[in-house]
């Protein structure tokens, strides 16, 4: 069984390591905004598999707090997303009429 656990660490962290690449250096406000939403269900994988692992069920409620934080994200994301994408394609447009 230890093998599975460290796979399943591996994966997580290699998950985790290219989410932060994209959170630093995703080219719009949405790339990071998706990133960060992608890191916390990384982290809720990973505190269940620790769960899992070591047989604990004290880690429910901060599973729960996080899949709440991810949604509430989620919806505030898909809220605000046309705003944010309009700044980005006027700003774009208006580097690119500069040159």
């Amino acid at each position: 069984m230890t093998v599975v656990y460290v796979i399943v660490a591996v994966l997580l962290s290699t998950a985790a390591a290219l989410t932060m690449v994209r959170l630093v250096r995703g080219p719009s406000a949405l790339d990071r905004a998706t990133a960060l939403d992608t890191l916390i269900a990384v982290m809720i994988c990973g505190i269940g598999a620790e769960a899992v692992a070591h047989g604990r069920t004290t880690t429910l409620p901060i599973l729960l707090v996080l899949a709440i934080i991810g949604f509430t994200g989620s919806v505030a994301i898909s809220r605000f997303a046309p705003s944010l994408y309009n700044r980005t394609a006027e700003s774009a447009k208006r580097k690119g009429g500069q040159r």
